[in-house]
């Protein structure tokens, strides 16, 4: 009997880095789940991929919300009947000092960066743990930021949110021992080209030479998904800017 495609769920997915993995893990022969808060966005992503229809699924979705991040796992199951790997990269931060945030900047910036994937994980950990074995892993991979390790000025409260990401991926792997079902991975990047970016940081303040593709970011992640660098599992793999 021929195996199913494996199905992955890419948070963020509507531009940037989400988008740039779905294409190549839809390339590796992945069905794709695309989440994000834009629906229009993930429509636009699932034009550029080139499989069919039934192979990817838009699902709208605002991941700072806890009831529908910890329902996302879930609905790609009732979409696609399984779900074999994440991509945990829906992210948004301002840019200000620490003494500047608001408490309703600091419950935002920690619910799309830390609260929201933590549930994701939470849930697909649940259905991989039933559907997988040691010898067909599931496997999550946690986008977090160089600001994580060490945080440039204006982005503190983010690389606190982000940080929580590289010891949760730590922390699943310690639990999981040698006969894993799921492996985990943890992806810091340093500044990509992405809206995001753009939003905090105009191209006179960085320009685009000094930052990495989102493709650069895809080609690492699609290598976790695929079983690649599972000797780095638990690990966050730092990706520096050029």
């Amino acid at each position: 009997m021929t195996a199913p495609k494996p199905v992955t769920l890419i948070t963020g997915a509507g531009s940037g880095i989400g988008r740039a993995t779905a294409v190549r893990l839809a390339g590796a022969g992945h069905r794709v789940a695309l989440a994000g808060r834009r629906e229009e966005s993930l429509r636009e992503t699932g034009g550029l991929l080139g499989i069919d229809d039934g192979d990817w699924a838009a699902l709208p979705a605002d991941i700072a919300d806890p009831e529908i991040a910890a329902a996302l796992p879930g609905r790609v199951v009732a979409a696609f009947g399984r779900l074999d790997a994440v991509v945990n990269n829906a992210g948004w931060t301002p840019m200000k000092p620490v003494a500047d945030h608001t408490p309703e900047d600091v419950a935002a910036i920690f619910g799309v960066n830390a609260i929201g994937p933590t549930l994701i994980c939470i849930a697909a950990l649940r259905i991989m743990q039933d559907q997988n074995t040691a010898s067909q892993c599931g496997r999550i991979v946690n986008i977090s930021s160089m600001a994580s390790g060490d945080p440039f000025p204006g982005l503190s409260v983010y690389g606190g949110a982000k940080a929580s990401l590289n010891t949760l991926t730590k922390g699943i792997m310690n639990e999981a021992g040698d006969a894993s079902t799921v492996k985990a991975f943890c992806v810091a990047p340093g500044a990509v080209e992405t809206d995001l970016l753009r939003s905090i940081l105009s191209a006179d303040d960085l320009p685009g030479s000094a930052c990495l593709t989102p493709d650069d970011i895809a080609r690492a992640i699609t290598a976790c998904v695929l079983g690649e660098r599972d000797d780095e599992a638990g690990e966050t793999i730092w990706l520096p800017s050029p």
